[in-house]
């Protein structure tokens, strides 16, 4: 489901966290920083009516993004190549 590679809370270095990146726009604010030791980067960007959750590579790669509204979580998890959806089987008629 791509949750699980999220850090949990207690399992990220907040004691080795050097630098907080901060950056706003149109009633939207941007947290983004470097999990130490993993060569990856949270961001939290928290707005209004929502909060989203991205882990990116060092680079800049998107590995998972979370977006929240109230109870609702929608999760997309870039590192799993995607599932083909299941086509609906065509109806057969008899001529």
């Amino acid at each position: 489901m791509g949750k699980e590679k999220f850090p949990k809370f207690s399992e990220i270095p907040w004691d080795r966290v050097k630098e907080i990146r901060i950056s706003s726009g149109q009633s939207a604010y941007s947290f983004e920083f470097d999990l130490h030791g993993k060569k990856q980067k949270m961001t939290i960007r928290v707005e209004p009516d929502s909060t989203q959750f991205t882990l990116s590579s060092a680079t800049g790669t998107p590995i998972v993004h979370a977006t929240q509204k109230g109870r609702e979580i929608k999760i997309i998890d870039f590192s799993s190549a995607p599932k083909p959806a299941k086509l609906p089987k065509l109806a057969r008629t008899k001529e």
